[in-house]
């Protein structure tokens, strides 16, 4: 009893260790994005969709480059390792030098490509929703596992956790695209998310490489936390039958309901016009939830009509050359 009771330890409070590994400083939802309607209950599925916009400043002009620049930001946070993260904070308390997270943003910056259509602006806009929106613990730090800056990383766009009501946990797989046309990147989204969701548990199944590097490098200098967190990927701890998969997707793409700079003096209207395209958003999201057999799925599914993509990748992708 007392070795079984040895054995739990690790991930008894998973939950509350979790919460407590969450990053704040603010959320891209207080200023570089506003509600258009969230926890939108899809018919005949478990997925939720949340719609959000651009803000237009008091001269009529289309706020994309200051969400970039936040994102951009918060490179250091996304792509390098936690333990590295607080060694170069403990640097900076004992030496009083920055030289340390100096080389860790030029390093998170060389790890993203300069491909020109690059998705990587989409996959930290997940990480930005994940973690200071929903709730989610960033668990793997997959930017830092790729071998070239010129290339993607082969597996979810994100892995993400929380500790379950029931006592388990939720791995939050995450998949995200930045198209023009929406009825593309939601087909394009929830295709690429199947997998990872409907696989069984197995050597053979899409996630399996993910749960390897996981169990290899989870993102927690806590080492308890790392611990009872590998238990639920194990498939040989009684644990794991306790890991419920669930997903996190974004999509981003063209909207016509905005106007060129300058033109977009009417809120109203352009808060209506895209209030009318949501129908037609979820109606997309429904087909292809069912054609990829994801009815019974938790997912979090987030839209983010922009002016134009490129716009916002292009000035993204700038950024992390300066």
């Amino acid at each position: 009893m007392n070795d079984e009771t040895k054995i739990d330890e690790p991930d008894a409070d998973i939950a509350s260790l979790l919460s407590g590994s969450l990053r704040g400083n603010g959320k891209v939802t207080d200023t570089h994005l506003r509600m258009l309607r969230e926890d939108i209950e899809v018919d005949e599925t478990k997925t939720r969709v949340h719609c959000y916009r651009l803000p237009i400043d008091a001269n009529g002009r289309v706020r994309f480059k200051p969400l970039a620049e936040f994102l951009r930001e918060r490179i250091i946070d996304y792509a390098i390792p936690r333990k590295r993260i607080e060694e170069a904070r403990k640097s900076l308390n004992e030496t009083g030098s920055t030289a340390m997270l100096s080389k860790l943003e030029k390093e998170a910056r060389n790890l993203f490509t300069s491909l020109s259509k690059s998705g990587e602006g989409g996959e930290l806009l997940i990480f930005a929703f994940a973690e200071a929106v929903f709730g989610l613990s960033q668990i793997i730090c997959k930017m830092s596992l790729k071998t070239s800056a010129e290339m993607h990383y082969h597996g979810a766009d994100g892995v993400y956790a929380e500790g379950a009501d029931t006592g388990g946990l939720n791995v939050y797989w995450g998949e995200s695209k930045l198209y023009g046309d929406p009825s593309d990147a939601v087909r394009d989204c929830l295709e690429s998310l199947a997998p990872f969701l409907v696989d069984t548990d197995g050597s053979d199944s899409a996630r399996s490489q993910d749960v390897f590097l996981i169990n290899e490098f989870a993102n927690f200098d806590d080492p308890k936390l790392a611990e009872g967190l590998k238990r639920y990927f194990d498939l040989d701890d009684k644990k794991s039958l306790s890991l419920k998969h669930c997903g996190i997707a974004l999509i981003g793409f063209d909207c016509t309901s905005y106007q060129d700079d300058g033109h977009n003096i009417d809120d109203a209207a352009l808060e209506k016009g895209l209030h009318d395209q949501i129908p037609a958003w979820l109606k997309q999201i429904k087909n292809r939830i069912s054609k990829e057999k994801m009815n019974q799925y938790d997912i979090h599914f987030i839209c983010v009509p922009m002016r134009t993509v490129k716009e916002f990748r292009d000035y993204f992708l700038g950024l992390l050359e300066h």
